[in-house]
């Protein structure tokens, strides 16, 4: 029987091939699947590791940073009113990049200030960072308003204001049952943040995992690709694009499951 831990490697390497196999999609399907196998030992080598290193610890610095800022988003956007939530969690990440961008030259521009447009400026780190995290986090907290409009109304709620205790901790009991619901929805939306990073990468040409999938997918839509695009670098950046998704779904996942305050249902 296959666990649930190996089921999920197993979606992954499938999620990789299709890609790779994609994105080489000029060449004839007995020479693409040589090529895979080619890409995949190239991949291995450790001068493909020296060059998509640099590329990882990028495009991982900038998920890292949004996944948190996104979880602390949470905790204060439950607070706005739900038409804005639903506002936020339509606006796509490259528009709120873009604005943001926009917005900074028109500042310092005029008054003859340097924009930072590096990849590791502090400023870009956090508006990217704000980027990724506003729609999802948004998304997320309206998922965690649902349980905890659903547990404010429950009987042991009730139970509790009969009781005499305080409406704030009832609150915060009540937002206990809410909080592992946003993170778990956080966690099904990182396939949907490892993309955003992919395009923001690709937009500023920033040197990530994420740029070199979209120039590969630039060019296979605009058919350009003659052959097999940097054969091993673009099977290793697949792969850890992938797995930086698959990390940061699999943490925010066991997280919600640890903040459960309620039994597991086999328990109950």
């Amino acid at each position: 029987m296959i666990t649930p831990p190996v089921g999920r490697l197993g979606l992954l390497a499938l999620a990789h091939a299709a890609l790779w196999l994609g994105l080489n999609r000029s060449l004839p399907w007995p020479e693409r699947l040589a090529a895979y196998g080619a890409a995949l030992w190239a991949a291995a080598t450790p001068d493909t590791w020296a060059t998509v290193a640099p590329e990882v610890v990028l495009t991982g610095t900038y998920l890292l940073l949004g996944t948190l800022l996104a979880w602390g988003l949470v905790g204060v956007l439950r607070r706005v009113r739900p038409g804005a939530l639903w506002v936020l969690e339509t606006v796509p990440p490259f528009l709120l990049l873009v604005a943001a961008l926009a917005l900074g030259l028109a500042v310092t521009v005029p008054r003859g200030w340097t924009f930072p447009l590096t990849p590791w400026a502090p400023l870009m780190l956090l508006l990217f960072a704000c980027a990724l995290a506003v729609p999802v986090a948004a998304r997320a907290t309206v998922q965690g308003l649902g349980a905890f409009r659903d547990a404010w109304g429950a009987p042991f709620t009730r139970v509790g204001r009969a009781m005499g205790l305080p409406e704030a901790r009832l609150s915060a009991r009540a937002w206990a049952v809410g909080r592992p619901v946003a993170a778990r929805t956080l966690a099904g939306e990182a396939l949907n943040v490892v993309v955003s990073l992919t395009v923001l990468e690709g937009l500023l040409q920033f040197p990530g995992v994420g740029n070199a999938v979209y120039q590969a997918v630039q060019a296979t839509l605009g058919g350009t690709a003659a052959g097999p695009t940097d054969e091993g670098a673009l099977a290793l950046a697949l792969a850890a694009l992938i797995a930086l998704g698959g990390v940061a779904g699999t943490v925010l996942r066991h997280a919600g499951h640890r903040l459960d305050p309620r039994p597991p249902p086999e328990d109950v």
